[in-house]
C-alpha cells in the first residue's frame, strides 16, 4: 500500500512539473499572459515584429511547437515566423512549425536565436483586424504531447485611415508608431495641443508640442489610450494607443 501511494505521489508530482514546464516571454524578460492579444498598426518593418523566447522550466528536454490555430481576415501569407532555427514567410491554419524536432534542454531557452512573429501584408484595406492566433505546446522526445498549451495572438488593427492621416497631416503631426513599449515618437511640424486620456475619459497629462519628441507611456499599465491633439487654427483629431 506504501509503494502504491508513493507511486501516486511521484506521478501526482511529474504531473504537475510537465504542466508548469514552460514559459513565453518578451524580449525584454517580461512574461507573456496565456491568451494575451498584442496589437499592431503598422507592417513591414522593425515595429511589426515581436519578438519571443520560450524558456523549458521543465526537468526533462522537451520538443517545442507552434500550432497556427486561427486565422482571421487573413489566409496567413506574407506572415514570418521565425521559430526552431528557420524563418518561413507564410503561415497556414492548422500548421504546425517547425516540422522537425525542436528540442530546449530542461532549464534551458531560446534566448539570442531571433524568434518571432512578423506581420508583411497590410491586408485588403478593409477587413480588420487580421488576427494570427498560436498555440506553443510540447511534445516528450517519443512525440507524445505532454503538459498544457499556450496561447498569443498577434493582431494586426488595420493601419491609420488616409483621412486621419491627412488631417494629422494639415495638423503638422505625425505619429510614428501606435503600439508602444515604451514611447510614441511624434515628428511635429506646427504647434500643437496634446492630452492623454485612458478609456475611462481620465486626461492622464497634457500640454504643448513645438518639435519632434516622445512621449513617455513607461509607467502606464498595459492597456488602450488615446492622445487628443488640437491646433492653433483649430483642427482636432485622435489616436489610439495601445501600451504593451
Amino acid at each position: 500500500m506504501k509503494k502504491i501511494t508513493f507511486i501516486l505521489l511521484l506521478s501526482f508530482f511529474f504531473i504537475n512539473q510537465v504542466n508548469a514546464q514552460f514559459t513565453v516571454n518578451r524580449i525584454d524578460g517580461t512574461t507573456f499572459t496565456n491568451n494575451e492579444t498584442i496589437n499592431f498598426t503598422t507592417h513591414s518593418n522593425t515595429a511589426s515584429e515581436l519578438k519571443f523566447t520560450v524558456q523549458n522550466n521543465a526537468t526533462t528536454n522537451l520538443d517545442f511547437r507552434i500550432l497556427c490555430s486561427r486565422l482571421v481576415n487573413t489566409n496567413g501569407s506574407n506572415f514570418q515566423l521565425c521559430w526552431g532555427g528557420e524563418c518561413i514567410s507564410s503561415v497556414s491554419e492548422t500548421g504546425i512549425y517547425p516540422g522537425f524536432q525542436n528540442i530546449i534542454t530542461a532549464g534551458g531557452n531560446t534566448v539570442g536565436l531571433n524568434d518571432n512573429f512578423k506581420n508583411f501584408s497590410a491586408g485588403d484595406g478593409v477587413n480588420y483586424p487580421m488576427d494570427f492566433t498560436f498555440r506553443i505546446f510540447t511534445r516528450d522526445l517519443a512525440g507524445n504531447t505532454v503538459g498544457t498549451n499556450f496561447n498569443l495572438t498577434y493582431r494586426y488593427q488595420g493601419p491609420l485611415s488616409i483621412e486621419q492621416k491627412d488631417k494629422l497631416s494639415a495638423m503638422g503631426v505625425k505619429v510614428l508608431n501606435t503600439s508602444v513599449n515604451n514611447f510614441v515618437g511624434l515628428e511635429i511640424s506646427k504647434p500643437v495641443a496634446y492630452s492623454i486620456l485612458n478609456l475611462q475619459g481620465q486626461t492622464i497629462t497634457s500640454g504643448q508640442l513645438t518639435e519632434n519628441t516622445n512621449l513617455n507611456f513607461a509607467s502606464y499599465s498595459t492597456g488602450l489610450y488615446f492622445i487628443n491633439f488640437k491646433s492653433e487654427e483649430g483642427l482636432v483629431d485622435a489616436v489610439k494607443i495601445y501600451k504593451k
